[in-house]
């Protein structure tokens, strides 16, 4: 019996089969090197900036029950007024911010990472201890001066870094400077009890050492959140799940090239 003509017929031939692994197997190994040097690239830049040990910023003592006991009243006395649908304004100084801090439950992830040292006209500048890892070497921290100039973006005040100066003086990335506010206080906003207050706000202002938050309800809300680590992280998904993809495409070519080599001995064996 004469075999059949496989190159004729138009069905794969092994040479083809070859080929679309080689491809397969390159787009793999293209990818796992970026993976890579992204990995590295990363971890030096983290290395770069932070130290082993951590430098604590201060915060105000809570043990003052007529401080706490005003900043609630102020607090209430805004939110009250937001939830009814009203033109409300709170300051706050550099001191009832640390103890914003050290007080509320909701801002306990500041606590030992954020403290404000000064407000100017234009920013507010604060000293910082962040805990980062650089890669699969453990925790570090970067111990630093950060300044923000905070903006009202879909209702919420986002602050947007312009500045982050570690005690080391080594550069920050750019692209680490511009992902930090969201990656700080995105869950603030995405918070379903703040949001019925804090995220109805309409205008913040820097003055005399202090912050001013205005909320007007016949004011629109404008603004957008700019470009965050979200998006980054959606980057790095699309990157792994591509990954994921061409290795699960070379599994199945490689088990349909086993069924046909196993279908071709068979027929072998039958003639």
């Amino acid at each position: 019996m004469s075999k059949p003509n496989i190159e004729a017929t138009g069905k794969p031939t092994p040479i083809a089969g070859c080929i679309i692994f080689l491809v397969i197997l390159g787009m793999v190994v293209f990818l796992a090197c970026i993976g890579w040097y992204s990995y590295h690239e990363n971890k030096d830049a983290i290395i770069s900036i932070s130290e082993l040990e951590k430098d604590v910023p201060a915060l105000a003592s809570t043990d003052d029950t007529s401080a706490t006991e005003a900043l609630d009243a102020k607090v209430d006395t805004f939110s009250n007024a937001v939830r009814s649908g009203k033109r409300a304004e709170i300051t706050f100084t550099v001191d009832e911010m640390n103890l914003a801090i050290a007080h509320y439950p909701k801002l306990k992830g500041f606590r030992e990472t954020l403290s404000v040292s000064q407000i100017t006209d234009k920013s507010i500048i604060s000293d910082i201890c962040f805990t980062v890892r650089a890669g699969f070497d453990g925790l570090r921290y970067v111990n630093a001066t950060m300044t923000v100039e905070p903006v009202i973006a879909m209702g919420s005040v986002f602050p947007i870094v312009s500045d982050i100066t570690p005690d080391n003086e080594n550069p920050v990335p750019a692209k680490y400077t511009k992902e930090l506010p969201t990656f700080l206080f995105s869950e603030y906003r995405k918070d379903e009890a703040l949001a019925e207050v804090y995220n109805k706000l309409s205008k913040v202002t820097l003055s005399d050492g202090k912050i001013t938050i205005l909320s007007d309800p016949k004011m629109p809300i404008e603004g957008a959140i700019p470009e965050n680590v979200d998006s980054e992280r959606d980057r790095a998904f699309a990157l792994f799940g591509l990954l994921i993809f061409m290795l699960t495409t070379t599994v199945a070519f490689l088990l349909w090239v086993r069924k046909r080599k196993q279908k071709a001995a068979k027929q072998s064996a039958a003639e």
